[in-house]
């Protein structure tokens, strides 16, 4: 069977992360556990943690960043020093479930470059439900992939569920892939993994699915957690959006294009609803100002034809502070 190397970005997070160890150690799934620590203020140590956990001696790689460089630039790190051939990203605060055991035994054989998996969503509890958010498990339902221990995704497919929030953490990749490909995170505090998801389907010669639930995300939804960061690092969004763009532009006709357009107006319009006030003139700027280098006049016409409503927010956003009222997208 392929080994798997579990890549762990923490930052002062050192009960979550002994939480999440010690489950790894139960579940005994990755020969390799890479745990990066991003400027902790008290710096991890491989030995008490590897104790701590009881995983078994040499399977924990301890990196340490003295100065926090972000979660990107962490799984990075990571990647760098796994040696395992399928790589898993984790965040400290998630936890994989019994389930993992099973996919992995599932893939055991299996040609793929990733295999996209359901999770969890801590916020489900409050519907007392379990499983994805709702905006998530709308793409795996359209795309028919709900039910299905393994499928093997078509393009079409793909184009679908790669609208599906960018999370690193429900994925296992192939190592090679994402090397081969030079497929990384953006060393960002927040958005970092925006390149990461979409160089995967891009890339991706193979994608396999799972139903398998084999995460649980614990979301936090207030405190100085990074997912509910409010400041100009919001903006740094559109250098990753940007890349992703330019390389679509080559790749005329793919079903991703038209996909990718709908996440990136659905997560502006998220950003917007994070920023600070005084920060929203610069959203609307830089949103116009990228959507007239990357989003042809004749492509995007087609695109509001689609989804009007959507796009419709996207330009009542801009037209607040460019142009004196008046959206410049023409």
């Amino acid at each position: 069977m392929a080994s798997l190397t579990v890549a762990i970005p923490t930052h002062d997070d050192a009960e979550p992360l002994a939480r999440l160890l010690a489950r790894l150690a139960r579940l005994a799934v990755a020969p390799q556990v890479v745990v990066v620590d991003d400027g902790s203020a008290e710096p991890l140590e491989a030995t008490a943690l590897t104790a701590a956990a009881g995983l078994p001696p040499g399977t924990l790689q301890l990196i340490r960043h003295d100065t926090a460089l972000g979660p990107g630039a962490a799984r990075n790190a990571a990647l760098a020093a796994a040696t395992g051939d399928w790589l898993l990203y984790l965040d400290a605060d998630d936890l994989p479930t019994a389930d993992l055991p099973g996919l992995l035994a599932d893939l055991d054989g299996c040609a793929f470059d990733f295999c996209l998996f359901q999770h969890h969503d801590s916020r489900r509890a409050r519907e007392l439900a379990w499983g994805q958010m709702r905006f998530d498990q709308r793409f795996w339902d359209a795309a028919g992939v709900a039910l299905g221990a393994l499928t093997a995704l078509t393009p079409d497919q793909g184009a679908l569920l790669a609208q599906t929030a960018n999370y690193p953490w429900n994925k296992i990749y192939r190592t090679a892939f994402l090397r081969d490909h030079a497929i990384h995170c953006t060393p960002i505090l927040v958005h970092e993994d925006v390149e990461l998801h979409w160089q995967s389907f891009l890339n991706a010669r193979q994608i396999l699915v799972s139903d398998r639930v084999c995460a649980i995300h614990y979301v936090a939804e207030t405190g100085d957690r990074l997912t509910n960061r409010r400041g100009p690092e919001r903006l740094e969004a559109f250098g990753p959006l940007a890349r992703i763009a330019a390389e679509l532009a080559q790749r005329p006709g793919s079903p991703y294009g038209p996909a990718f357009w709908t996440f990136t107006a659905g997560l502006i319009l998220w950003i917007d609803t994070m920023l600070e006030p005084k920060l929203r003139p610069d959203l609307s700027r830089a949103t116009a100002a990228f959507l007239s280098t990357y989003l042809p006049a004749e492509r995007r016409a087609a695109l509001e034809a689609a989804e009007p409503a959507l796009w419709a927010g996207i330009r009542r956003l801009i037209a607040r502070h460019v142009s004196g009222g008046h959206a410049p997208l023409n």
